[in-house]
């Protein structure tokens, strides 16, 4: 058996970065942004900084803020031009750079606890609406990285099936609950999708996790509706349940049969 210890992709030289780290690293970052950018910064982004060591750091900074300071709202893509010129700022800071979808990646040079030099990747994520939308995306705070199994795609994977019974869809990195046929915006909030996809008594940490999520639903009459689309994803590989067989059910039939061979 081998470990493959890769940094981030975009930044083909980076190395991984250790928990303790992170922080140190992430300042750094916010230190080489516009200050009118910086103020912006959405952090604890995703797993890094709550595993022991991470291949890149996200941050998110607001896309209105970005293109203000590059002054690009008159341009066909007011969002794409200003990532260009986010990218050249850092690399007028011999800050290596590259923008891929809706990321400017960076190479952050930095010296780590041991005090060896590291160069660690930070995606600088542009988002619309960034404060909104990171509370999606901030698992470690609430602490769901203390469960090994945890992967933040699953529970959007999760959420979209039950959006689906509901002729809704939801937007990870747009922090949107929307219809599906006319795109409007039904809720933002966790908490509100929460009440909408869960039911009406449901809490923001109901959408912690895929555990949380299918013990919320433990009781829901509306169930298996709401999981079909779920369970063709877990048969594509793309999802794992933690099933709770409810008496009476199938599952549950079929677990009985199982103990008593």
């Amino acid at each position: 058996m081998y470990v493959i210890r890769e940094g981030g992709n975009a930044i083909p030289s980076s190395n991984p970065v250790a928990k303790d780290d992170i922080k140190e690293v992430v300042a750094r970052a916010k230190s080489l942004l516009p200050p009118a950018i910086a103020k912006g910064t959405q952090v604890d982004i995703g797993s890094a900084g709550y595993k022991i060591e991470s291949g890149d750091i996200d941050i998110f900074v607001e896309a209105q803020d970005v293109v203000d300071f590059f002054k690009t709202a008159e341009a066909k893509d007011p969002v794409k031009d200003a990532k260009q010129m986010l990218k050249r700022y850092f690399e007028e800071q011999g800050i290596q750079s590259v923008v891929i979808g809706r990321n400017v990646h960076i190479g952050i040079p930095y010296r780590t606890a041991q005090n060896k030099s590291g160069l660690a990747q930070v995606d600088v994520m542009v988002i619309h609406d960034a404060a909104v939308v990171a509370p999606w995306h901030q698992h470690g705070p609430r602490g769901a990285y203390d469960d090994p199994d945890f992967k933040g795609s699953e529970v959007f994977i999760l959420l979209n099936s039950l959006a689906k019974f509901k002729n809704l869809k939801f937007d990870a990195f747009g922090g949107k609950l929307m219809q599906r046929d006319t795109n409007q915006v039904v809720g933002r909030t966790r908490k509100e999708v929460a009440k909408i996809l869960l039911n009406p008594g449901a809490k923001e940490r109901d959408l912690d996790s895929v555990k949380n999520i299918m013990a919320a639903l433990a009781t829901d009459p509306d169930r298996e509706g709401k999981l079909a689309q779920a369970r063709q994803d877990v048969a594509k590989g793309l999802l794992r349940l933690p099933e709770t067989a409810m008496v009476g059910t199938p599952a549950w039939f079929k677990s009985v049969m199982t103990k008593l061979k």
